[in-house]
């Protein structure tokens, strides 16, 4: 990694770092350049978040012939055949209900030995998302789940800023699930105290922004903790060998290989991803509309 002087970021690999800028003396930061750890500087005392692969492959984005990239490594960096990838002891996980949710927690038992506990945040997705889940968390082989309201922070603290900075990603992409992963992951770093966990985990993609949101927010807020991102692990490879998986597992899962659609929902938004979807080229079908109505069908005059 080289840098440019007088704090000017350099780019290598996608990955880029500023030395000497007034941008780590406001964070409290001292960038390593993210080679095996970064420094933190907390209260004047400094604390090493060692061998911090995650953020070099959330950083980097990429996956390459790298095993750090591969999907071969774990949360430990380790590199090996086992069946155990390491030992934790507890692990919160970002928890919806979902596919990829309800089959990361047996996985997250099976590969780390460790107990599971489930949160899922009230951002307002609504009753039918939020029905059912604790029995849901229980039987995929969760321990709890701890379910918090974040309904009245969520829309103070990241729906009305971003509407008043006119946040739109790449100028044209309205902002939905984005604003919401922040405010979960802080949530999830207060959890991860409160039942004393030691990593965190979450079903997001290892190629997408989601991954970003979550794990520089555990970072800020609570280096010490290890963030599992099972997408970047595991051999699983899409939806369909997830569905395989929890039927092997015995694991209730709201989907089929008929209706695969990846969905977020808040008060603010509904999105849609997977399937058909896939190619930029397909439009959404009809059926897709839950929040609302294809405008073709719409009526012409407002209710």
């Amino acid at each position: 990694m080289s840098f440019c002087s007088g704090g000017t970021p350099a780019y290598r690999d996608n990955i880029c770092c500023f030395k000497k800028s007034n941008f780590h003396l406001e964070v409290g930061a001292r960038s390593s350049g993210f080679c095996g750890h970064v420094n933190i500087h907390q209260n004047l005392r400094q604390t090493c978040v060692a061998r911090n692969k995650a953020i070099q492959s959330v950083l980097a984005g990429e996956q390459g012939t790298d095993p750090i990239h591969s999907g071969k490594t774990d949360v430990f960096g380790s590199h090996n055949g086992s069946r155990l990838r390491g030992k934790l002891n507890k692990v919160v996980l970002a928890y919806s209900g979902g596919l990829d949710t309800s089959v990361i927690v047996p996985w997250l038992r099976e590969n780390y030995g460790c107990e599971v506990v489930c949160f899922t945040a009230d951002v307002g997705q609504g009753v039918m998302e939020m029905d059912g889940l604790e029995r849901k968390a229980k039987a995929s082989g969760a321990s709890q789940l701890v379910v918090k309201d974040l309904k009245e922070e969520f829309v103070r603290d990241y729906i009305f800023p971003c509407l008043q900075a006119g946040a739109v990603y790449e100028r044209k992409y309205l902002l939905g699930t984005s604003m919401a992963r922040p405010v979960i992951a802080k949530a999830m770093v207060d959890v991860a105290r409160e039942v004393g966990a030691d990593a965190v985990s979450h079903g997001c993609t290892g190629k997408g922004n989601d991954q970003v949101r979550f794990e520089l927010t555990f970072f800020a807020l609570n280096p010490e903790l290890k963030v599992v991102a099972p997408w970047r692990e595991w051999e699983i490879t899409g939806r369909e060998d997830a569905i395989e998986y929890a039927k092997k597992h015995n694991v209730p899962v709201p989907v089929s290989k008929k209706s695969i659609y990846s969905r977020d929902r808040n008060l603010w938004h509904l999105s849609h991803e997977g399937d058909i979807l896939e190619d930029p080229a397909n439009e959404p079908k009809k059926d897709m509309y839950m929040m609302t109505v294809d405008p073709e069908d719409a009526p012409n005059q407002p209710e």
